[in-house]
């Protein structure tokens, strides 16, 4: 039998894809005489994938949609971007760990509201130049992805916090109860910043980015603070996750939980749950590190001189009735008082992360598409850091605002002097 025609947006799909979405469809149940590929969101929502809306109209009338994570096949941007490492992190989630995690919760019998939820995946291709991840439309279950230039409202951190407390229960509790499994589970994720911080192309890139930073702000004291953060992230996320892959405290993170990368189901405009999506720069670390990266690159000074302290001590009491689930307590797995440490210890590193992240977020749609073609067609990192800092005043405003919310909140939070 032959298999449905391809329509839409196919550019970023080759035939194997194709291929593969067919086999996906078949061995879901659904004959297809048609799929139409559509492209999601707009530039500078992702840089790492395509992401495309699949549609397959059936042969009883319905439709069925899925999501499409398209890997590059430009050769420049997979080397950039580390397109190997990043795909094969997100198979290993979805394909391994999550599974695994996904029974611990059905053996306790919990119910679908405690339960940690990830969209379905239905298929990933590790093929390299072929890579492609299918999941879960999603928006069929009334999730959707917030704005990226709107920093995340107080309602908005606490369910993202309520997720983390899951994954991360679900983390410990696999570690306790299934040593092995997950020995094997730090094994196959590979840190995306190790292998960052052995490229010396990518610390110069850093490092140039840093100076056109400082000399973008205003105030000695603000300039103080960027100095030498992003030029040393490379080397000081290594650093954590060398110290964090044999810690007693480490567990399983999401390692990217930005605006982008966080669904919301809402109620009358206030979000009601939260669903992590996008698993590549899954790794095993600190817990406060999916902490630190979330409240720091996504929320402004503001809100966090409002809520930080509580949304640490929400985080904490969600990790212990989570770990009730499996007769575990936090306070002898991963105490408050180590809590506060961490956050204090690893700070550091997550204002870097945070800073080089803002200039994703305050890029508009048209800067994004320079940026990708700069990623696509330099035949060196040296060309691309010239485009990241090339913004018009109003993203440099926005940029520059950002960075001196972070280095206030820092400031308050007793981070930095």
């Amino acid at each position: 039998m032959a298999g449905p025609t391809f329509d839409g947006e196919l550019e970023s799909l080759t035939s194997r894809q194709k291929e593969f979405v067919s086999e996906i469809l078949q061995k879901r149940g659904l004959r297809a005489n048609k799929v139409i590929v559509e492209t999601l969101g707009q530039a500078g929502d992702n840089y790492v994938a395509n992401v495309k809306k699949i549609t397959a109209e059936l042969d009883n009338g319905e439709t069925a949609t899925m999501i499409a994570k398209v890997a590059p096949t430009n050769e420049m941007l997979r080397n950039s971007m580390g397109t190997v490492v990043l795909f094969g992190n997100e198979c290993t989630m979805f394909e391994d760990i999550l599974p695994r995690l996904k029974d611990l919760q059905h053996v306790a019998g919990l119910t679908e509201e405690e339960s940690f939820r990830v969209p379905q995946c239905y298929g990933t291709l590790s093929e390299p130049m072929n890579e492609i991840i299918l999941l879960e439309n999603l928006k069929d279950s009334n999730y959707e992805m917030l704005d990226r230039f709107t920093p995340l409202t107080n309602e908005c951190v606490r369910e993202v916090l309520k997720s983390f407390a899951k994954l991360h229960s679900l983390s410990f509790a696999l570690k306790k109860k299934d040593p092995d499994t997950f020995e094997s589970c730090n094994a196959k994720l590979q840190d995306f910043f190790s292998l960052l911080s052995a490229n010396p192309d990518f610390r110069n890139l850093l490092t140039n980015v840093e100076k056109d930073m400082i000399s973008m702000m205003d105030r000695d004291y603000y300039k103080k603070a960027v100095r030498n953060s992003i030029s040393q992230l490379a080397e000081q996320h290594a650093k954590i996750i060398k110290y964090d892959r044999n810690s007693r405290y480490s567990v399983v993170t999401h390692g990217d939980s930005w605006t982008n990368n966080i669904m919301f189901r809402l109620k009358d405009n206030i979000p009601v749950h939260a669903i992590l999506i996008d698993f590549q720069l899954s790794t095993v670390a600190s817990p406060v590190c999916d902490l630190l990266y979330m409240i720091f690159s996504s929320t402004d000074h503001s809100t966090r001189h409002q809520h930080y302290y509580e949304w640490i001590d929400l985080y904490h009491s969600e990790l212990d009735n989570c770990l009730a689930n499996f007769g575990l307590k936090a306070n002898l797995l991963y105490p408050r008082d180590q809590l506060d440490a961490d956050l204090r210890r690893y700070s550091k590193a997550f204002f870097s992360s945070s800073v080089l992240l803002f200039t994703a977020l305050i890029r508009k749609p048209e800067q994004a598409v320079k940026m990708q073609k700069s990623m696509e067609t330099s035949k060196d990192l040296q060309d691309v850091s010239a485009e990241i800092m090339t913004l018009d005043l109003e993203s440099m405003a926005l940029f520059k605002s950002k960075v001196e919310g972070l280095v206030d909140s820092y400031r308050e939070f007793g981070y930095i002097e």
